[in-house]
């Protein structure tokens, strides 16, 4: 009888610790109160795209629809990242307006903020920024009755994090019929874009040209200015930029000039059916002074992958000078047939 006695002694003590473990977790847990009355506690995970993932303990990870919720509190602290890009850091409860309310610390004051204006809380660690591009060639061989040759090279590359994005690009153009060559140019660009917000952002960017038909020794751009990121993802990508930019020409033959210009383009690509993709950079230089004298650069291009990272790749390229030297057409047009290989 006794041992007995001791027995449910042991078993009434295990079952108030227990008791006293489960009741202290659900102090401590998060808690998510839902619009239809649902009260949902444990560990808040993220909240990313509209989505809380809570991790319960007890079963999957729920996800919840954030704007379905009504109240919600954290035991521990959370990072919010807010849709202009700052980051707070706290403990977070809800007001009775349905508000965030983050709680301050020594060096920041309590912060109330609305759920249309968090991006993420607790997102993942973001991967290092690295570098994407595509190099592409094409060539084209003609003897007989006409002796042509075209061969074209080009290579660009971008690295972009959440704040700023370097692209840079090259394009290599020599043509000749006969005896005579009639294109050689070298195309180089680099330019930093840096976002205040998701979409808008400043430059500085540069551009490079050497063309000997042209009778261009080196044209240089490089200039400042702003943008504004429309879309970017998958299927599309839409942007449009305007500038100042300082323009330079040292020319072989001609006197050499240089002067203040606006610098005005834009940037599409729209990927079709996942079959073709189009793209299409505009770049405007009109000048301050006349309003007919300006340079036009459009490079327009379709792709079309083939397997492991190649495609194949049809570019027209339309170079306009209103105030060319003499001797020297204003209009010159490059069409690009090759292969393109991205990584």
């Amino acid at each position: 009888m006794e041992m007995h006695n001791v027995a449910f002694k042991h078993i009434g003590f295990l079952v108030v610790i227990l008791c006293f473990v489960f009741f202290i977790d659900l102090a401590s847990a998060d808690e998510v109160l839902l619009e239809n009355g649902d009260r949902l506690t444990g560990k808040i995970i993220r909240v990313e795209g509209g989505t809380l993932t809570l991790e319960t303990g007890y079963s999957e990870p729920v996800k919840v629809q954030s704007s379905k919720i009504k109240n919600i509190s954290t035991d521990s602290p959370v990072e919010l990242h807010l849709m202009d890009g700052e980051i707070l850091k706290g403990t977070i409860n809800t007001d009775s307006s349905g508000k965030l309310v983050i709680k301050g610390t020594e060096s920041r004051e309590t912060a109330v903020i609305g759920w249309e204006k968090v991006s993420a809380v607790n997102p993942p660690p973001v991967a290092p920024p690295k570098w994407n591009g595509r190099v592409n060639m094409g060539a084209n061989w003609q003897s007989g009755n006409t002796d042509r040759t075209n061969i074209s090279f080009g290579a660009d590359a971008v690295r972009k994090s959440e704040r700023d994005r370097f692209g840079l690009r090259f394009l290599h153009s020599y043509a000749k019929e006969g005896q005579d060559v009639t294109s050689r140019s070298y195309y180089g660009a680099g330019k930093y874009d840096y976002f205040f917000t998701k979409a808008f952002y400043g430059y500085v960017g540069i551009e490079l040209l050497k063309d000997k038909v042209k009778d261009l020794k080196l044209r240089t751009i490089v200039g400042p200015g702003v943008g504004y990121q429309f879309w970017d993802d998958a299927v599309k990508a839409l942007l449009f930029e305007a500038g100042v930019a300082y323009f330079s020409e040292d020319l072989n033959l001609g006197p050499d000039k240089d002067w203040i210009t606006a610098r005005l383009a834009a940037d599409l690509r729209y990927n079709i059916l996942n079959a073709v993709v189009f793209t299409d950079q505009l770049v405007i230089y009109p000048s301050l002074e006349n309003a007919k004298d300006y340079k036009l650069r459009n490079e327009a291009a379709l792709t079309s992958p083939l397997a492991s990272g190649w495609s194949l790749r049809l570019a027209n390229i339309l170079e306009h000078d209103g105030n060319p030297p003499e001797d020297v057409e204003r209009n010159d047009w490059y069409w690009i047939l090759g292969l393109l290989y991205s990584f």
